[in-house]
């Protein structure tokens, strides 16, 4: 299998789709509704609107109208994460399960928690439901990340 920089390419690619599909469940499935209007996103009644505060007011679109093209861009923000971590991982010369397991949840705890508390801190909401979601998915999707890498050493 093609590597870069002696990461295994089919590692990252089954933990980048691992990656995105646990964003799937976080927000799409489990926390949708706290993290949405921790981010000032409502959604209507009938479920067929999302209102959301922008520069020039209130805007309303109807629900799923969003662009695709952002989809994209979280897959590859999936498998920039999972090359980082499987770059990491080779460079540090772990590869058993339980060392990687470790070695993520560290990293997700001193670097990826400490970015999503921004938002927490700088967004007029301070909305800690929100900050607890996007927390939560950072530890897990790091940790998944590393475990599904440690199979390709």
């Amino acid at each position: 299998m093609p590597r870069i920089a002696g990461v295994n390419l089919l590692g990252v690619l089954l933990a980048g789709i691992a990656v995105f599909f646990i964003g799937f469940i976080f927000y799409g499935l489990l926390f949708t509704e706290i993290w949405a209007n921790g981010l000032g996103m409502y959604m209507s009644a009938d479920g067929k609107e999302i209102s959301y505060l922008t520069a020039d007011g209130v805007t309303t679109l109807a629900a799923g109208a969003g662009e695709p093209i952002w989809m994209i861009g979280g897959f590859v923000i999936s498998l920039v994460i999972a090359y980082g971590i499987g770059w990491h991982m080779k460079q540090k010369n772990i590869s058993k399960l339980p060392s990687a397991v470790l070695m993520a949840l560290w990293i997700s705890l001193l670097f990826g928690v400490p970015l999503m508390a921004y938002t927490l801190v700088y967004s007029p909401w301070h909305d800690v439901g929100a900050f607890l979601v996007n927390a939560g998915h950072t530890v897990v999707t790091f940790v998944v990340a590393a475990a599904v890498m440690s199979f390709f050493d």
